[in-house]
């Protein structure tokens, strides 16, 4: 049994003659002292029942304060016997510095900085570069947020609750006029960090949860044939702009991504029965991606062959930025007025193969996420159905 008592030292007085009062925790024999931080003036003391006179408001206050005290360490004596540990009059004493004592405070944006940081070192390794400087870009966000509503440079993460959040995301809409899709993953961005500060016993609970965020459904747009074909036969009389065109294209054929075409290199072709496929792990969900080699895609990795290119690639791939500045030029030349991206380009490549009564290849086109794939995989299979 763990016995708790209060007393006084009569000899070492505090300079208004009051005397501090401490507290001997004994388990088994051995003890630990600490004081309290409260005082008594040594006459209003009674020895035996460990306690003040009640007797004034000061002295009331000191026994309510001691009374608790005693049952927090009575309480945490049990807290170390359930979880099987040693029970010694230190540890428990330990424990009760560490539940009074004032918990350094952790800001958001700093606790994001470090979260970062970590996603830096494990780029290339377990984390794509996207994921990081998507991270970097939310982090800067919520701290233009905080400066623009606040004045502000951090805040802890305690004070973070609903109704800040719903500001944040009042913010992101009109101030800087973010699509719903957008303002979502921004949110759900900042929610990562929340639910890491719970992990870490900093919140008890993510204000996150509380949102109600929802993704609205987006058309995300393709290319006809017509204008496939019209981009296809299109004369440059620049090379960037043939070049970026080219990409665009191969991307349309292959319905790769701009990252993963970007990386494509002679090791993710192979060949089988005679025709050259591509081979190689999705950047993004690192899903195998099996996919012929058409005619057209074949004709542009011809053409760029003969060059040297960073890395061994096969294509003069830009920056995706780069790229989408010189697609817009691009949509503009050839008349096509949608909204020409890279991310366009992996969709575009659907409506291609719709005309293509190829089973073999239709069982290997994947989009980025499961339900996309059924979708395309349902409509084509139709399509092919109707041609055959």
């Amino acid at each position: 049994m763990v016995s708790i008592l209060f007393f006084i030292k009569r000899k070492k007085l505090l300079k208004d003659g009051a005397a501090s009062i401490f507290v001997r925790v004994t388990f088994n024999r051995l003890s630990a002292e600490v004081t309290t931080g409260r005082s008594v003036m040594p006459s209003h003391w009674v020895a035996t029942k460990g306690r003040a006179k009640g007797n004034t408001l000061v002295n009331k206050q000191t026994n309510s304060f001691l009374d608790q005290m005693e049952y927090t360490l009575h309480d945490l004596t049990l807290q170390i016997q359930r979880e099987g540990k040693q029970v010694s009059a230190k540890e428990i004493l330990d424990r009760y510095k560490y539940l009074n004592a004032p918990k350094p405070k952790t800001g958001i944006l700093a606790l994001y900085a470090e979260h970062n940081q970590e996603l830096k070192e494990l780029v290339d390794i377990s984390v794509a570069l996207a994921t990081y400087k998507r991270h970097e870009t939310s982090l800067k966000l919520f701290h233009e947020f905080l400066l623009y509503k606040y004045q502000v440079e951090d805040v802890d993460i305690s004070e973070i609750d609903v109704e800040m959040l719903q500001k944040y995301q009042h913010y992101l809409m009109t101030v800087r006029h973010n699509s719903n899709n957008t303002t979502v993953k921004y949110i759900r961005n900042l929610g990562k960090i929340l639910k890491l500060a719970v992990s870490r016993k900093l919140i008890t609970a993510s204000p996150t949860e509380e949102l109600k965020l929802k993704m609205e459904p987006v058309d995300k747009g393709f290319l006809t044939q017509e204008e496939l074909t019209r981009l296809a036969n299109k004369d440059f009389n620049i090379v960037r702009l043939e070049q970026v065109r080219d990409v665009f294209l191969f991307c349309c054929y292959t319905g790769l991504a701009y990252i993963d075409v970007y990386s494509l290199s002679i090791n993710d072709i192979t060949e089988e029965n005679g025709r050259l496929w591509i081979r190689k792990s999705r950047y993004k969900t690192n899903v195998m991606y099996h996919v012929p080699i058409l005619k057209p895609a074949k004709e542009i990795l011809d053409k760029y062959a003969s060059l040297s290119h960073k890395e061994g690639k096969l294509l003069p791939v830009l920056s995706n930025q780069k790229m989408n500045a010189y697609l817009k030029e691009i949509a503009g030349i050839v008349g096509i007025s949608k909204d020409l991206t890279t991310h366009l380009a992996s969709h575009s490549k659907f409506f291609y193969l719709l005309n293509i009564s190829e089973l073999s290849i239709l069982k290997n086109v994947t989009a980025n996420d499961l339900e996309t794939s059924y979708i395309l995989f349902l409509s084509q299979l139709c399509n092919i159905q109707r041609t055959l």
